[in-house]
């Protein structure tokens, strides 16, 4: 019986957080690739920001090829798979962080309806827009960037005294600032996707006030039953659910920081029935919010 060689691709390779980052305290960690190597299809089980310092490649992401330039900036999803082919003289700057480990949820940055449209709205609708809806950054803007980058580059690999607080720093001030950018930045796709970073920003910014699934979908221009689908394809839950975390885990915060009763910072936090509360606070923390208090989180 003869024998064919199998035409079956090989399996992507999977990057462990524990191969990439540094130090495990600091869930950060930068590469600064020049230029970038030959690198099989492969996905990572951390968060990746891109920005192409120079050159171009061909980028291979779920199975879709998007041209990518000096100046183009986008977030790798932990279960997105990617390459680079084609290169020619592409050099990129990778930051690797875990959004969960620096605690992103509780920024107030989530204010910023650019922070939304980068680093979750962009990823998720990637293959709808064509890549369109990337940040492109001028040569000057680039050029600040890359400071920063350098900084942050040089805190995470030689460990200076400090370089946890200052890494984290000039990773929140990188963030800040491709946010605002992308917050000013033309083209149809792009303000799509600011008009539901607005929605979601409002929700991080009013979860205590009562909120109305009508009053966000008109802020994000679309219907009520599309706003939901969209939220959901890009945050992974429903409107209702999303915030529904968002106040639990700003209950939570205030239990460990503060002396006020359960019942005031359930009713604090936009809930109004103490009850339910304490139902919800206890399948999502397994423990009564009391309990959670004594033990101190």
């Amino acid at each position: 019986m003869d024998m064919k060689e199998s035409s079956t691709p090989p399996s992507p390779t999977h990057l462990r957080k524990r191969d990439y980052f540094d130090d495990p305290h600091l869930p950060l960690q930068v590469y600064l690739r020049d230029p970038q190597p030959e690198f099989p299809l492969h996905g990572h089980g951390f968060n990746e920001l891109v920005i192409i310092l120079k050159g171009t490649a061909l980028h291979l992401i779920d199975g879709q090829a998007f041209p990518v330039k000096s100046g183009d900036v986008f977030v790798i999803s932990p279960q997105q798979l990617h390459q680079y082919q084609d290169m020619h003289h592409l050099a990129l700057a990778n930051v690797l962080y875990d959004p969960d480990e620096l605690g992103m949820d509780q920024w107030d940055i989530r204010a910023l309806p650019g922070f939304h449209a980068l680093f979750a709205l962009e990823p998720a609708f990637r293959n709808q827009h064509q890549f369109r809806s990337r940040l492109q950054l001028s040569e000057r803007q680039l050029s600040r960037i890359r400071e920063l980058i350098d900084q942050l580059h040089h805190e995470t690999h030689t460990h200076p005294p400090g370089y946890r607080v200052m890494a984290t720093g000039l990773f929140m001030q990188l963030a800040v600032s491709l946010s605002r950018l992308y917050s000013r930045q033309p083209g149809n796709e792009s303000l799509d996707l600011l008009r539901i970073g607005d929605a979601i920003a409002h929700i991080e910014t009013h979860y205590a006030d009562p909120i109305r699934l009508e009053e966000l979908a008109a802020k994000a221009h679309l219907s009520k039953r599309h706003f939901q689908r969209v939220f959901r394809q890009s945050m992974g839950k429903s409107p209702i659910d999303h915030l529904l975390h968002l106040r639990l885990h700003q209950a939570a915060k205030a239990l460990r920081r503060s002396d006020r009763s359960i019942t005031e910072i359930a009713y604090g936090c936009g809930f109004s029935d103490s009850n339910y509360f304490a139902r919800r606070f206890r399948e999502a923390f397994r423990q009564t919010p009391s309990q959670y208090r004594k033990s101190g989180g």
